[in-house]
């Protein structure tokens, strides 16, 4: 019995391709690494830490299962490819969900493949944000297919590796209680209670049992500006604005005008997850929490690029993958992201002129 078929295989290839690729960036990429790697690694090598005065030691299901194998940054970087080609395929199946061309669900996947946050995750890999990429479009599709079981099972687990899996869970119920679908948001909601409960006994356990605390950490100081009063104050304002632009750059330009010809489902999507990011902008550093919704970010500009002929969105997709190996992957053999950052931006005011001729002449 055949049990591949085409579509199989040509899934496969593309994966294996993206996989080659992003093992080639995370070797060219600086080693220097910062504080969190300490939490991380204790954790994977002793599971438990007595004490621990961190809000990662609350995170503790990566460092579990990245335990079980040799120590070391080539480990963390597999794991980071690992989860980045996963979150590019679930990208994919969720904009085709959507409704979207399979043209346009490929570009989407691209722009999520090769955009700041998984590029940045090659150089900075101690973290659960490769694995929370890939669980939230992966939530939200379980969901959207009426997936109950395997949407719970995954967000009950994910809340072990981060607290944000609870996030697309949320963004969805409200989509669907917008749309008029009462009986799926009661359902989502009570996925989202569930994983939050559980989320709550873990940190009670941890804190009650061994000692754990969030330390100095500023994001449960939700009175005091948490993490983005934090980050204001301490960087320029107009390095605040660089790191805020470089972060989605050409994408911020694209994404209303892919919202005014989005599927429902997605433009639903895309208004309830309004508020929430606005709240993970508020207790994370701003600059790097957002592109947790690249699963609604990069379908929306793809709707726009789609309109380029192919030449030009490859052009697109290579140069923003440049732009972000420079402030993403630290690959300093890069020239300045101002170069590509700006080839992007031209290349997106031609995707958004097209755009609009077309609907004019519609």
């Amino acid at each position: 019995m055949r049990t591949t078929g085409p579509g199989v295989l040509r899934r496969l290839a593309a994966a294996t391709a993206l996989g080659v690729i992003l093992i080639a960036i995370a070797a060219a990429s600086s080693r220097q690494r910062l504080p969190d790697s300490f939490y991380y690694e204790r954790a994977a090598a002793q599971t438990i830490v007595p004490g621990c005065a961190e809000i990662h030691c609350f995170r503790p299901l990566v460092p579990w299962v990245l335990g079980l194998f040799p120590p070391g940054v080539a480990t963390w970087k597999a794991y980071a490819v690992l989860c980045d080609v996963g979150a590019t395929l679930a990208v994919f199946d969720l904009a085709v969900l959507f409704g979207m061309t399979v043209r346009a669900s490929t570009i989407a996947a691209a722009l999520s493949a090769f955009g700041f946050g998984p590029l940045y995750t090659l150089f900075e890999p101690f973290t659960s944000d490769p694995l929370m990429f890939w669980l939230a479009p992966l939530t939200t599709r379980q969901l959207l297919s009426d997936r109950i079981g395997g949407a719970a099972a995954l967000t009950c687990l994910g809340v072990f590796a981060k607290e944000f899996i609870v996030a697309p869970v949320v963004i969805v119920a409200v989509a669907d209680a917008m749309a008029g679908r009462a009986a799926r948001a009661r359902r989502a909601v009570v996925v989202a209670t569930l994983a939050f409960c559980i989320w709550l006994g873990l940190n009670f356990s941890l804190r009650y049992m061994f000692g754990y605390t969030y330390g100095d950490n500023k994001s449960p100081r939700l009175f005091a500006g948490s993490y983005l009063v934090f980050w204001l104050t301490h960087e320029e304002l107009a390095t605040s604005m660089a790191a805020m632009f470089v972060e989605f750059g050409a994408l911020y330009l694209l994404i209303p005008f892919g919202f005014r010809r989005a599927p429902r489902p997605l433009r639903n999507l895309a208004v309830a997850a309004i508020p929430f990011a606005c709240v993970f902008a508020y207790v994370q550093q701003p600059d790097r929490a957002l592109w947790n919704f690249h699963y609604l970010t990069s379908p929306l500009s793809a709707l726009v690029l789609e309109r380029l002929p192919n030449v030009a969105v490859i052009a697109f997709v290579l140069l923003f993958g440049l732009a972000n190996l420079r402030v993403g992957a630290q690959v300093l053999a890069m020239p300045p992201a101002k170069y590509a950052l700006a080839l992007t931006v031209a290349l997106a005011v031609a995707a958004i002129v097209a755009d609009q001729l077309l609907i004019d002449d519609c």
